[in-house]
């Protein structure tokens, strides 16, 4: 199955806007405002047989850590420089899920994931970038919502999901949850 590990944190009724928006632009592929999400890990192809010992991960993940909230805030691109690629908007106060993601890096790359390689900055994608020409359009409208504040979200579990790669976009099932606390 092709997996990820993530926090929901749809829906955010406040993104709709600058959802519709970029939405409108060809080009770009707006992320279904039902199923946003914080990826902490994309683990690719994976055994099935492995989802126990991923269970066991996710659980020392979050040990220690109590349900907290975040604010959703700002929006931009990556990368910041050059061409963009996806829109995003920001968390505020994710220590966290910094902290989850980093021990989910650990405790993974034991099981033969590989590490991401670069630090984990938490964001929601709104959109992708699938035609080059319309990367100014999307730096645009982000910079244009760059100091939105889109309301706080409360993080009580996280989860491991399986996509299906579908011609109108992904479609996300959880495998299992995990509770903080």
């Amino acid at each position: 199955m092709r997996a990820f590990i993530a926090v929901d944190l749809s829906p955010v009724p406040a993104l709709e806007p600058i959802l519709k928006e970029l939405g409108q632009v060809r080009g770009l592929k707006a992320v279904d405002p039902t199923v946003l999400h914080v990826t902490l890990k994309f683990l690719g192809e994976t055994q099935e047989d492995l989802v126990p010992r991923i269970h066991e991960a996710m659980r020392a993940a979050v040990d220690g850590i109590a349900p907290f909230e975040v604010e959703v805030a700002g929006s931009g691109v990556f990368p910041p420089k050059g061409g963009a690629r996806v829109v995003w908007a920001g968390l505020e106060d994710a220590g966290p899920m910094v902290v989850m993601a980093q021990r989910l890096e650990k405790g993974l790359e034991a099981l033969g994931f590989a590490p991401e390689g670069r630090d984990f900055r938490p964001h929601l994608t709104l959109a992708r970038v699938k035609d080059p020409i319309a990367g100014n359009e999307a730096r645009r409208l982000a910079e244009g919502y760059s100091a939105s504040r889109f309301g706080r979200k409360r993080v009580e579990e996280i989860a491991l999901k399986r996509s299906v790669l579908r011609p109108q976009g992904p479609e996300y099932s959880d495998v299992l949850k995990v509770q903080l606390g």
